[in-house]
C-alpha cells in the first residue's frame, strides 16, 4: 500500500529531495515556514531543470522549514510514528457493548497484531495517526488496504 504524506523538510533536506524527485519538485514553489520569524515568508522555486532559485537571494537557514508531499510504500514491517488500533466489540450479557481503541507511537503492524493475537484481543482495524488529527486506513479484514 502507498500512501501519501507531507514532510517538513529544512533546506539542504528540500535540495536533496527535490533532486532525487524531479517530477515532484520541477516548476514548483515551496514556501518556508520559520518559526523564528513566522512574518517572513521565503520561497525556493525549482525551475524546469531543477535547479533551486532563491526568491529575495535569501534564507534564515536552519529555521525554515518547507513542506513536501512524499508517497511512501507502507507495509507490515513499517514503523508507524502514532498507530491507532480498533479492537472488536464487546458486547455484554446486558446487550450493551463497547468498542476499545488504542494509540501507540512506534509501532509496526505486524508487532500489534501480534500482540493483540497474544492478548486474545481481535483487531478490527489499524489506521496511522496524522500530524492535523485524522487518520488512514491502512489494515481490516486480516489484511493490508490497497
Amino acid at each position: 500500500m502507498k500512501i501519501k504524506t507531507k514532510k517538513q523538510l529544512n533546506l539542504p533536506q528540500l535540495i536533496e529531495w527535490a533532486w532525487d524527485n524531479p517530477k515532484s519538485s520541477r516548476n514548483k514553489r515551496f514556501v518556508s515556514e520559520n518559526k523564528e520569524f513566522p512574518y517572513v515568508n521565503q520561497y525556493v522555486i525549482f525551475n524546469e531543470v531543477g535547479y533551486a532559485e532563491i526568491e529575495n537571494s535569501y534564507c534564515y537557514g536552519r529555521n525554515d522549514l518547507f513542506t513536501v508531499e512524499v508517497e511512501e510504500e507502507i507495509t507490515e514491517d513499517t514503523v508507524i510514528p502514532k498507530l491507532m488500533t480498533t479492537f472488536r466489540k464487546i458486547c455484554l450479557k446486558n446487550g450493551t457493548g463497547y468498542q476499545r481503541v488504542r494509540i501507540d507511537e512506534n509501532y509496526s503492524i505486524k508487532l500489534m497484531l501480534n500482540k493483540a493475537e497474544a492478548h486474545s484481543e481481535p483487531v478490527e482495524t489499524l489506521h496511522i495517526v496524522n500530524d492535523d488529527g485524522t487518520h488512514t486506513l491502512v489494515w481490516r479484514n486480516g489484511k493490508m488496504v490497497e
